[in-house]
């Protein structure tokens, strides 16, 4: 046995000291590394073994084995794979990331990402340094006569052994840190084989712990399962099997609405299990956009990503599932997954498959509105995103309408205004109102009009709905338009213009009295309306001002929002407006006027969600209304 001691290179040092002082916080990732290298030795073996048929001898049952020995603080894990000459361990250990260490540390001190960057540079093997004090790697390839061991502790050298030994292996061992004494708990190994390797194509197989003493008489269990669902034929899959994967990936035991499963030769190759949820998962709260979400992805059914969260757009953060592929490095990061044209498109193209999926349940499920209940918010918020699916994504959310006893979409709203209309009119407009809640839109001085002459109107309630209209200003080439519109108008007879004219001559400077008085800088103008009904006022903007509600909200997010005049419309059929006329005739300067004019102009104020400047005024005049 010839024994020799190396010294690391400077910038090796330097990386090593990164690592064993953990700047990587996921410590539990050095198994999933391990194993992944064992289970690529044991592939090039197969590869070796097709060529030249003696190469396996009698070593060709492939197997990972993990043994764990609580009394000296040992894992031990071996493989019997392709093994590794003296050459190829000091040129895949000594050197690491060979002139590229350098740079992996001066990027290192720039990187926000340092967990994802660590992998890019090839340092995969010593972050078992981690959790370890020492480590010792015995490995033989068919190519050498002796078997090599390479220790060290992770500091500045190692050592290189060689031994006499006829078998092809490589076998790893862990000294585990005293502070790291949990990664020697069998459950804790078994729990970081199924969350990263459970799907590696080779057997991984745990000594039993018990009867430490007696090694040669324990079993062996397997505790990986070797082929993953999406390997299997669709046939194959029951659907308890595709709910129990849904259950194992997502925490939620609900049943999910509906699956995908994708199997795509493009020009990156692919598989995919995804779920789209019916009710809310109370593990998993995908309200916060800023908390990760998206898919796991597998490389060689190694997990490399927990929650790939560029392969979604994030308003399908509810969507959980893997996607596996073999054509990425195992090494892949969410920095290059950002900059990866390829994955990019393979993104397009599962958003669009989900969005027909989503439509395709609509018009089948059952649990489709239920599911509506919980994630029509994420829908929305999709559509003020998505400007290339947009109309395909307005297909498949529903509303509460004025005239529905139910929820419906947009084309069960353009063929209900089809079946009402006589004469066989073309449908040009979509109406709807956005109020804080179904009671404040039915109070609405606006709706009874709609209602009266059997119109439909959208009632918008949610808060995402005053960002929703800012896009969705068209559908199928109908316009969307707010019943609140000034200049909206509904047919008139030629009886009720004639005397709408009269109405604007008689009340013209009233009008422009109660203008002034409540200031010109708060009314844009005064009007008589005819769609009120039995109303008697109505606050309306123009077209392209904010609603109350987005002025709320902006200001509640510290945004600086201008104020815009509004426009107050007065029913001259009302008996307050008409007495305003007989106290105008009698006395405009009359504080009974004054009193009239600001009542109205606040009492509309209130009602229409903004904000009032002088409440203790309003409360006098209202007082003093019910005394007199």
């Amino acid at each position: 046995m010839t024994k020799k001691t190396y010294n690391f290179e400077a910038e090796t040092e330097r990386l090593l000291e990164l690592l064993t002082h953990s700047i990587y916080s996921n410590k539990e990732i050095f198994l999933r590394e391990l194993v992944s290298n064992s289970s690529d030795a044991i592939d090039k073996a197969r590869i070796k073994s097709i060529t030249d048929v003696n190469y396996l001898w009698d070593n060709n049952k492939f197997e990972i084995k993990i043994d764990i020995d609580k009394v000296n603080s040992i894992i031990t894990i071996e493989d019997n794979g392709i093994g590794m000459t003296k050459d190829e361990v000091i040129q895949n250990i000594w050197t690491i990331a060979k002139s590229g260490t350098k740079d992996f540390l001066d990027k290192l001190k720039e990187s926000k990402e340092q967990n994802n960057l660590i992998w890019q540079f090839w340092v995969w093997f010593y972050s078992v340094f981690m959790i370890a004090s020492k480590v010792e790697l015995e490995t033989k390839s068919n190519d050498s006569e002796k078997s090599i061991i390479w220790t060290s502790e992770g500091k500045w050298k190692f050592e290189l052994n060689d031994w006499e030994k006829n078998t092809r292996w490589t076998i790893i061992k862990i000294h585990v840190k005293e502070t790291e004494k949990e990664f020697l708990e069998d459950w804790k190994i078994k729990e970081l084989i199924k969350k990263y390797s459970n799907y590696i194509n080779v057997p991984i197989l745990m000594l039993e712990i018990e009867n430490e003493t007696n090694k040669d008489s324990r079993k062996t269990e397997q505790i990986n399962q070797t082929k993953p669902i999406w390997d299997k034929q669709k046939s194959e899959i029951k659907e308890e099997e595709y709910n129990e994967f849904y259950s194992s990936i997502s925490y939620d035991f609900a049943k999910p609405l509906t699956h995908l499963n994708l199997n795509t030769e493009w020009a990156i190759s692919y598989k995919s299990i995804l779920f789209i949820p019916t009710k809310k998962n109370m593990f998993n709260n995908n309200d916060d956009a800023s908390k990760d979400y998206g898919p796991k992805l597998f490389v060689q059914n190694v997990l490399i990503l927990e929650q790939a969260k560029d392969l979604l757009p994030v308003w399908l953060r509810f969507v959980s599932g893997i996607i596996s592929t073999n054509d990425l490095p195992l090494n892949i990061s969410r920095e290059m997954l950002q900059s990866n044209q390829t994955l990019d498109k393979i993104k397009k193209s599962l958003t669009k498959k989900i969005v027909d999926k989503l439509a395709s349940e609509m018009k089948e499920n059952k649990e489709y509105d239920e599911f509506l209940s919980n994630y029509s918010r994420f829908l929305k918020e999709w559509i003020y995103y998505e400007t290339e699916l947009r109309e395909k994504l307005a297909e498949i959310i529903k509303f509460k309408t004025l005239l529905s006893e139910k929820e419906i979409t947009l084309d069960e709203y353009l063929e209900k205004s089809k079946a009402l209309i006589k004469d066989d009119k073309e449908i040009k407009t979509i109406y709807y109102i956005t109020a804080k809640s179904t009671n404040e839109a039915m109070a609405n001085p606006y709706i009874d009009q709609f209602r009266k002459k059997e119109i439909d109107v959208l009632i918008l309630t949610d808060p995402i709905d005053e960002w929703l209209i800012q896009v969705l200003t068209e559908y199928k080439w109908k316009s969307l338009v707010s019943i609140t519109k000034s200049d909206l108008e509904i047919d008139e007879d030629e009886n009720t213009k004639e005397k709408i004219e009269e109405d604007k001559k008689e009340f013209k400077d009233l009008f422009e009295l109660i203008k002034n008085t409540i200031w010109s800088d708060k009314l844009e103008s005064v009007k008589l309306s005819t769609r009120l009904w039995d109303n008697l006022w109505a606050l309306t903007i123009k077209e392209w001002w904010l609603t109350p509600q987005m002025e709320k909200m902006m200001k509640a997010m510290w945004q600086q929002v201008h104020e815009n005049k509004k426009i107050l419309e007065l029913n001259t059929n009302h008996k307050i407006v008409k007495m305003m006329l007989e106290e105008f005739k009698k006395d405009l300067k009359s504080e009974k006027l004054k009193d009239l004019m600001l009542y109205t102009y606040e009492q509309a104020i209130l009602l229409e969600w903004w904000e009032l400047q002088d409440y203790k005024s309003f409360i006098n005049r209202v007082n003093n209304f019910i005394e007199s």
